[in-house]
């Protein structure tokens, strides 16, 4: 058995547009569907949670978002079952994890009238987490935190005030006071680091637009790239996105009209080309339903996106050379809401937080066709938002 610790922490983005599903997190109305509830968004092209391979040499810690507390779970790696372990408090509600790339810090963001950033140390025997210290995102409603790829640096997004910040990393793994806050405008809802740590983009979700930056990663700032922004069809909702392994393309998964958009990365000047995109619904479906997050897999085969009311994970198969998508399947996630999802480094699970039901779900990843196959029962959770894996060394 693999000792997993995770960290429970809920996804409170801001408020957004009416026709956001996620617009009544931060003051919910009664009759809204999300009302009383948090939301959590997904992992991120940054890669948060690192991608060890080894299943016979590492430990699992699991972090799974559920509220203002960070639970323990320990994973068995060959059924995907998770046995809770203990709960420490995060004091308030959280919106999304971040792992530094020695594994030796966990970043929380949290949302209110002033956002968070919050620090802790991972114990590498157990998972368990010790707090470091708070710092302020720079605005309001933070969404998503990622790590840059030197360990420096974290970088927040700000849902509810249209912002992200910058903040540097000390020795000791406690936060400083931002190095530099941009304005996004509308609904800042990921930020993301390419895989050469040059350029970071933040996909704003009420702006219909990805943002385009060049990072200093030794000052710590961010400068508008040329062009400052690669613009979405009006009212697509660009909500998170992922890089390809090999570092040549982008998967954008947008909220409002649920489509996937791959986009050619030029790695040079750090900007995107769009190059296809496809629905993540069945032909025919027409009910109400909002994409949330996506991952590509670590082999580079495969993409997958949940989709939040028709309750599935999307499967397609990528061409290595185009970097265009074909549909493979849709697979029900066994619960409601599915808000986020991740990969086990090992790439053989992923894990699915049905926020609604209650209740994270495994299932087997097939690894010649990315098909997925679920497993055992689902771990009851009180309404997951969030779920990444952390690897230690045994």
């Amino acid at each position: 058995m693999v000792v997993l610790t995770v960290s429970a922490s809920a996804c409170l983005p801001g408020v957004f547009s009416q026709n956001n599903p996620d617009a009544a997190e931060e003051t919910p109305d009664a009759g809204h569907p999300d009302a009383g509830m948090s939301d959590a968004g997904g992992a991120d092209a940054g890669l948060p949670f690192d991608a060890g391979n080894d299943a016979g040499s590492v430990a699992r810690y699991v972090y799974v978002a559920t509220g203002s507390s960070v639970s323990t779970f320990e994973l068995e790696l060959d059924g995907g079952t998770l046995a809770p372990l203990g709960a420490v408090s995060t004091g308030g509600g959280s919106t999304f994890a971040a792992v530094n790339p020695a594994h030796t810090q966990l970043y929380v963001v949290g949302s209110g009238s002033t956002g968070l950033v919050k620090a802790y140390a991972i114990n590498p025997a157990d998972g368990g987490l010790t707090f470091l210290n708070e710092v302020s995102t720079e605005g309001t409603g933070p969404s998503h935190v990622v790590v840059d790829r030197s360990g420096k640096w974290v970088l927040a997004a700000n849902n509810g005030s249209g912002s992200v910040a910058v903040l540097p990393v000390h020795a000791d793994g406690m936060l400083g006071a931002a190095t530099d806050s941009e304005d996004t405008g509308v609904n800042a809802h990921q930020i993301v680091v390419d895989p050469a740590n040059k350029f970071v983009f933040v996909p704003t979700l009420g702006g219909d637009c990805v943002l385009q930056y060049v990072f200093d990663a030794d000052a710590g700032l961010l400068t508008a790239n040329t062009p400052a922004k690669i613009d979405t069809v009006t009212d697509a909702g660009p909500r998170h996105m992922d890089f390809h392994p090999n570092g040549k393309f982008a998967y954008l998964i947008n909220e409002r009209n649920n489509t996937m958009t791959a986009y050619a990365f030029d790695a040079v000047v750090g900007t995107l080309s769009e190059v296809q995109t496809v629905n993540t619904l069945p032909s025919g479906f027409a009910d109400t339903s909002y994409c949330a997050d996506v991952h590509v897999h670590p082999n580079g085969k495969f993409l997958y996106g949940s989709n939040r009311g028709h309750n599935s994970i999307v499967v397609f198969a990528l061409n290595p050379s185009t970097g265009e998508m074909t549909l493979v399947e849709h697979v029900p996630t066994g619960g409601d809401w599915p808000r986020n999802f991740t990969i086990d480094p090992s790439g053989t699970l992923l894990f699915v937080a049905n926020q609604y039901s209650g209740d994270i779900h495994a299932f087997a990843i097939n690894q010649s066709d990315g098909k997925l196959t679920p497993l055992g029962e689902a771990t009851m959770v009180s309404g997951p938002a969030f779920v990444g894996i952390v690897t230690q060394p045994r």
